[in-house]
């Protein structure tokens, strides 16, 4: 009687170790999970606004930094830049509308690059806020500073949050280009 009772004993100890380990390890991979997608989001917006500036030949980003309106150089037929430079006549836009980070073209649907955009800075210690588009120094716009910083509740009710920078450089800029 004592044996079976020892053994019960350390079989449920070993059964409710092996579920709290499993559980615990569900959790955390469920945290990393979280991780993994918010910073991929944000990591991909980032991607996305840089490779359409990159070929900008003009940038006015709003005031309040949470938007910007550029244009694109004209292609031939075989997707060449037209020489000298000349604006293709579309109106582009990329803003912060509540929290997706979206890309417009010529007044047509919204294209949703990021979502749970936030407007703290995550990585600051004291949440300060900061602009996600922001012209380098100058009277012509060359260069601009991208930040995205993304948060979503997963698990528990604990945040994961990610912020991502680059600074891109315009390559098409008429005032630069003219020879």
């Amino acid at each position: 009687m004592v044996e079976v009772l020892t053994a019960s004993s350390i079989s449920a100890i070993v059964i409710v170790t092996g579920i709290l380990t499993f559980l615990f390890g569900m959790s955390s991979w469920l945290k990393g999970q979280a991780r993994i997608e918010v910073e991929t989001e944000s990591q991909r917006a980032i991607r996305v606004i840089a490779q359409e500036l990159r070929e900008a030949m003009a940038v006015s980003i709003d005031g309040d930094g949470l938007g910007l309106t550029y244009r694109l150089p004209e292609k031939d037929a075989d997707g060449d830049f037209v020489v000298p430079a000349e604006w293709d006549g579309i109106e582009r836009r990329i803003e912060l509308s509540s929290d997706a980070l979206q890309m417009t073209v010529d007044d047509g649907p919204p294209r949703v690059l990021c979502t749970h955009v936030i407007l703290q800075d995550p990585l600051s210690g004291e949440g300060e806020p900061y602009e996600i588009f922001v012209p380098g120094a100058g009277a012509v716009t060359r260069q601009i500073h991208i930040t995205v910083a993304t948060q979503r509740n997963r698990y528990r009710q604990e945040y994961v949050t990610s912020r991502s920078r680059e600074t891109i450089f315009l390559r098409n800029v008429p005032e630069l280009t003219k020879g």
